[in-house]
């Protein structure tokens, strides 16, 4: 490998530390740490302060003087996101038998975020989820949602090596080791998307709020907000009764001025979000005219 950089085969891109990245003339880039080649990938995105190669299925190598780390794209993080708020990871043992079906599934009523899901899923892992049209109780009767479903055995563990869910029902914890700036508005777009609510107060006023039945993963998403320059409000508890039954569900919101911020740089999938967010950018315009 030395002998060949000697001769002009090879280019000298970075240096972090003990980590070198050299690109061949005629294509690839080599990973070194102190001399020692670790690995050699054909794509890399080089920037000032990192250099990040593309691995497989949605995950990237982070270089940096901060070391080494794998990193999702912002795909794979938005899936993660729209899981922690609608979906559940398992693995079901047969009744009979010794088999088990491994799923990785998102629940939704909007047939918007099936589709998002589907498409992500599809460019990630490269395989096209089952989507199954099921009913559930409401107040009026029945109203349908879809369950979109992959199963697969390699994705739920790749999932699971994640720790984005459980083991309790509603726990979720973002994969922050996993996720550069990049990653986690991508994470909160997914989230939100399945979470969050624009409401309309009074004299035309909205409302950016995150809820969850899980304070401790709030408390992680508030922080991702505050590490993206964010000044979301404190968290605040709220119970509700369902089925004769009382239940706790906490949320934060964010302030009115970084509303325009919050639009430009999450966002969300979801159409009713999207167009309460033309709205509020429209209130804004008018506001500096």
């Amino acid at each position: 490998m030395h002998e060949e950089k000697e001769e002009g085969a090879f280019n000298i891109v970075k240096t972090f530390r003990e980590y070198e990245v050299l690109k061949a003339e005629r294509g690839g880039y080599t990973l070194l740490k102190s001399g020692n080649t670790i690995g050699t990938l054909s794509e890399a995105k080089v920037e000032e302060e990192r250099i990040v190669f593309k691995l497989s299925q949605g995950t990237n190598l982070e270089v940096s003087e901060k070391g080494v780390r794998e990193i999702l794209n912002p795909e794979k993080a938005e899936v993660c996101g729209l899981m922690a708020a609608d979906g559940y990871i398992r693995k079901l043992r047969w009744i009979k038998g010794e088999g088990v079906t491994y799923e990785a599934s998102l629940t939704t009523i909007n047939e918007r975020l099936a589709e998002v899901f589907e498409k992500l899923s599809k460019e990630i892992y490269g395989v096209i989820p089952h989507r199954d049209i099921e009913y559930h109780k409401t107040k009026e009767g029945k109203a349908k949602h879809y369950k979109v479903a992959i199963y697969s055995k390699k994705v739920v563990f790749d999932l699971l090596d994640l720790s984005i869910k459980g083991p309790a029902r509603y726990e979720f914890h973002p994969p922050l080791k996993h996720l550069d700036e990049e990653g986690k508005r991508a994470y909160l777009r997914g989230f939100f998307s399945g979470d969050g609510t624009v409401a309309l107060k009074d004299e035309g006023r909205y409302e950016i709020r995150i809820d969850s039945s899980y304070r401790d993963g709030l408390e992680e998403l508030r922080k991702m907000f505050i590490d993206l320059g964010f000044h979301p409000y404190e968290i605040h508890e709220k119970k509700y009764v369902r089925e004769g039954k009382e239940y706790k569900s906490y949320y934060f919101t964010i302030p009115s001025e970084e509303h325009l911020k919050f639009i430009e740089e999450i966002g969300s999938e979801k159409e009713e979000h999207i167009n309460r967010f033309r709205l509020i950018k429209q209130r804004g315009k008018e506001r500096r005219d």
